[in-house]
């Protein structure tokens, strides 16, 4: 019989925890209330690592703010030393001890959200946000990094920021990261939420705790938002990245509630990635949540492999790519267009 298993996936993510100190209002975690009762310590990460078969893998460490776990430096350093690489997400209000920490296991890449100018970022995060804790950080990272890893600041564009996004650039660029990078805002709306509820009952047991958010595009003005990336463009070139890129009447859509933006391309990150829970259960992704019920006691490659996953991929295929409430998914490791 032919052997239709794909391959080991090439790029995993680990939700190490939804537990977070910051509360941004347009967080993906916080917006759809996701929990979980039990989260995996070292040891547990550690053999769901190994059970993902050969090969070297890109390792997403994120959450929720892993920098709660301390045991994310000793991660980072074993799957180095496994020969992955990886890349860490942050909010950075930790101590400096632990900025510290993380930094010198050495990671490929490190990832710090700032959502403002220093006012604006502390109203934006909220509870636990410090811009004076995040420079702080910053700068021990820069001193105790090794070779090779890569500081960035990522934004993501929202109603507070987004008609004054060259301002946050400018605060952005004084902090002297190596990258900064845009992420337009993602959201879900009404009607795009019901379509993709309706297609996964084609899927056993499937289902997502995907909440409508619409209404955090209200009031975003898509004509000042292009003049300020326009702004921000004419000076840093292709130094500063915004995912997806979008301009003129596809910013426009993006943003709209009243029509379906349409995505182009195919996500990629059913097949060849893999995404886990903080208790180490399969999902489709973290925006989506679908988790994958393989039966009892299979391993990670069996669930990758599964009836049941293969159901959803057989779903997402049928309806060219993407799910209706992926369209503002803007993760580009998912996403090629003219790939399949």
């Amino acid at each position: 019989m032919k052997n239709n298993n794909l391959p080991p996936p090439s790029y995993i993510a680990f939700d190490l925890t939804y537990r977070c100190a910051l509360d941004c209002s347009f967080c993906f975690v916080k917006r759809n209330k996701l929990s979980c009762a039990r989260e995996l310590g070292l040891a547990g990460w550690l053999r769901l690592a190994r059970s993902l078969g050969p090969g070297v893998k890109k390792f997403y460490l994120t959450g929720g703010e892993p920098l709660l776990l301390p045991f994310l430096p000793a991660l980072v350093k074993r799957l180095k030393a496994l020969g992955h690489s990886c890349l860490v997400t942050t909010g950075l209000g930790v101590s400096q001890a632990k900025a510290a920490a993380l930094a010198e296991a050495g990671p490929d890449e490190i990832v710090v959200s700032v959502h403002g100018w220093p006012a604006l970022h502390e109203k934006s995060a909220r509870a636990g946000a410090s811009w004076a804790k995040i420079a702080a950080n910053l700068e021990t990272i820069k001193a105790r990094r090794p070779a090779g890893t890569r500081l960035t600041l990522w934004c993501t564009i929202n109603r507070a920021n987004h008609s004054k996004l060259y301002s946050v650039y400018k605060a952005m660029k004084a902090l002297g990261p190596d990258t900064i990078a845009f992420n337009h805002l993602e959201f879900v709306t009404a009607a795009d939420l019901s379509a993709t509820k309706k297609l996964l009952k084609d899927c056993p047991g499937a289902s997502t705790p995907l909440k409508a958010s619409g209404e955090l595009a209200r009031g975003i003005d898509t004509a000042k938002l292009a003049a300020e990336i326009s702004k921000i463009k004419a000076e840093a070139g292709d130094s500063v990245h915004f995912y997806p890129s979008l301009e003129g009447p596809a910013l426009r859509a993006w943003y709209s509630l009243r029509g379906s933006f349409k995505k182009t391309g195919f996500c990629r990150g059913q097949f060849s990635a893999a995404w886990f829970s903080p208790a180490g259960e399969t999902l489709t992704c973290q925006p989506l949540a679908v988790k994958i019920n393989a039966a009892p006691g299979a391993g990670a490659l069996e669930t990758h492999n599964s009836p049941a996953y293969s159901s959803f991929r057989r779903l997402l295929i049928r309806n060219g790519g993407f799910l209706p409430a992926c369209r503002r998914c803007g993760r580009e490791p998912f996403t090629a267009p003219g790939r399949k």
